[in-house]
């Protein structure tokens, strides 16, 4: 009988070590998906204060994520807001690549485009507006750094559209109804983004029929020295505009006889 009862008590044992190795060990949860670049812009908040967009590197970095922010100032009080900018690596999102603040700013108007005409995106942000001039922040990514580099040249340039054909960009600052004002373009120079030409048309002086005057600066050994100047009749006006145009043409020089 005892005998009998000692193979019952081993078969049991037995058969639930077998349960216990089939079973194996408690399984742990599975690891959480990382999110995508477009599900993490899905999550962030846009509105009249907020922005995000993507901006595709094109190189080791890929795919980075980009948010904007209008922050109140607690003081001075006359400036009522800054805007603070992070960048964000989709696969890091503990803390942000880089951040950089400036003061005043639009963060819902942004454009992603190549300012230095290299094949990589970068990105600009509105932080003025007249009446006609628009100015922006501008970014360029910089792919040996891995990081986005600021330009401050660019937020010096009125409404800058660029060129690729002739690798400029171009500014215009209209002065009043009369359609006088500023033209400008710059070029990338040694790695630099300089003004090369800056066209100037405006009114001689205050009186209602006073001739207007058509000035063109181009860069000479690293300075803007004036190459033309003009001096038109109020009418027709079609004449001062004409010649203006032509300069607005980078590849030219004046009439040659």
């Amino acid at each position: 009988m005892k005998v009998r009862l000692s193979a019952l008590v081993l078969c049991a044992l037995l058969l639930a070590g077998c349960r216990q190795v089939e079973e194996g060990p408690a399984s742990l949860p599975p690891e959480p998906v990382p999110q995508t670049a477009q599900e993490l812009l899905e999550g962030q908040t846009i509105d009249d204060t907020h922005d995000a967009f993507l901006v595709d590197t094109g190189g080791r970095m890929g795919t980075l994520l980009v948010t904007a922010e209008a922050v109140p100032y607690e003081e001075p009080l006359e400036l009522a807001t800054y805007q603070h900018t992070a960048v964000w690596d989709p696969a890091h999102m503990d803390q942000p690549l880089q951040t950089v603040d400036w003061e005043g700013g639009y963060p819902g108007e942004h454009q992603i485009l190549d300012v230095n005409f290299d094949g990589y995106p970068d990105f600009t942000i509105l932080f003025a507006r007249g009446v006609q001039a628009e100015k922006y922040h501008c970014m360029r990514w910089d792919e040996e750094q891995g990081l986005f580099v600021e330009e401050p040249e660019y937020a010096a340039i009125s409404s800058p559209v660029l060129d690729p054909e002739t690798r400029s960009i171009f500014g215009w600052n209209r002065a009043s109804g009369a359609g006088d004002g500023v033209s400008t373009i710059h070029q990338w120079v040694d790695g630099e983004l300089v003004c090369v030409r800056r066209i100037e048309l405006f009114a001689k002086d205050w009186d209602y029929d006073s001739p207007f005057v058509l000035t063109v600066r181009d860069r000479i050994n690293g300075e803007l020295t004036e190459v033309f100047r003009e001096e038109y009749p109020l009418d027709p006006e079609e004449e001062y505009f004409e010649a203006r145009m032509k300069w607005e043409d980078i590849n030219y020089h004046g009439e040659t006889e």
